[in-house]
């Protein structure tokens, strides 16, 4: 008898399209994403381009949560995205709309860099 990963959990990948100029461009952005259990790529799909600053949010954990809890991290990392493009568009900082976890994982890396 053999299994899949895939059928350990949902393995359900729920993604929004949105526009980001501002925080794409952020060094702290895959910091963020990382922290809040998501992950970027192109509108096309796997390993597509990013083209006109729009990318593909989706959740990166598949396994070990239900669908629920999967569109709930989704919805609240979506909701921060816009929060912090509409803060740099104003011109704005976005320190404190990131979570101290990227704040001072991006603090460390700089020093040591």
């Amino acid at each position: 008898m053999a299994t899949s990963p895939a059928d350990l959990g949902t393995g359900m990948r729920a993604g929004v399209h949105i526009k980001i100029p501002m925080l794409s461009k952020d060094p702290r952005f895959d910091l963020f994403l990382q922290a809040m259990h998501l992950q970027k790529r192109g509108t096309g799909g796997t390993d597509s381009p990013i083209v006109d600053d729009v990318y593909d949010i989706s959740n990166s954990q598949r396994l070990g949560k239900s669908e629920v809890e999967l569109m709930q991290v989704l919805i609240k990392g979506v909701e921060d995205i816009i929060k912090m493009e509409k803060e740099l568009i104003k011109g704005g900082t976005i320190d404190r709309l990131l979570p101290a976890s990227v704040r001072d994982l991006y603090n460390k890396k700089n020093k040591t860099a």
